[in-house]
């Protein structure tokens, strides 16, 4: 990640911190996320009547008030998902390959030490894996987080890694490398297994990666070959872009 020298906004740095602890925690009051964030109740209570006022949260309707997110930050997530390029170059993509296999298919990005999910076609079967745009899957266990890896230095992972004792060795990672696919069980959803290809710009480097994710008893060893060939034509056509 780059970095900009200037001065920083403490402030709005905290109004992000408590944004983000709230999605991953709503309702939630005012005493649980300060000691969740380790900030001063006073300080915390300041930020939540900023974010109110902005209309970025909404209380829950209790009393005293635990907070939720407000559909504006829904607005926001639309905005960002509808203008990506790589989601629209995506969509018919990913609507091919679940046309093509029956089950779900997600494009994910990296950022920071998490794999995103970005966009998703649902399955075609009564049961399938359910994903959600926004979704957060661990890179070191996620089939697009391995993929992922397997484009960069050992270094690189796991200075970009929050629990490196869960990586691949080297062998593994250049092994998902040569054949164009990784594959993970249960890391996006509990009984599921995923496969992921990576999609490269240009310069060789990994933007992200689609993936198919089913039902451990469906997406079996016997698919996963064609379904590995399948992902690395899909993130073909995806790649060149940086």
């Amino acid at each position: 990640m780059s970095q900009i020298s200037v001065k920083t906004i403490g402030g709005l740095t905290r109004g992000l911190h408590v944004i983000e602890a709230i999605a991953a925690h709503q309702p939630i009051g005012l005493t649980a996320l300060a000691r969740l964030l380790d900030i001063d109740k006073s300080a915390m209570q300041r930020t939540l009547a900023t974010l109110h006022e902005a209309q970025w949260i909404r209380p829950a309707g209790d009393a005293p008030p635990r907070w939720e997110l407000s559909t504006r930050c829904v607005v926001v997530a639309g905005q960002v998902y509808n203008g990506s390029s790589l989601t629209a170059r995506a969509q018919p993509v990913m609507t091919e390959l679940r046309n093509a296999t029956g089950e779900s298919v997600h494009l994910a990005v990296a950022e920071n030490e998490h794999m995103i999910v970005l966009g998703v076609v649902d399955g075609n079967q009564m049961v399938r894996t359910a994903l959600k745009v926004g979704q957060v899957h661990a890179p070191e266990t996620s089939a697009s987080g391995r993929v992922i890896h397997a484009y960069l230095t050992q270094q690189e992972r796991e200075n970009g890694s929050s629990e490196p004792h869960l990586l691949l060795s080297p062998q593994e990672y250049q092994e998902i490398r040569s054949r164009g696919w990784s594959v993970s069980a249960g890391a996006v959803q509990q009984g599921s297994t995923s496969l992921a290809s990576a999609i490269l710009d240009v310069s060789g480097s990994p933007i992200g990666a689609v993936v198919i994710s089913g039902p451990e008893t469906r997406v079996t060893e016997d698919y996963f070959a064609h379904y590995g060939q399948l992902l690395r034509t899909a993130a073909d056509q995806l790649g060149g872009t940086p």
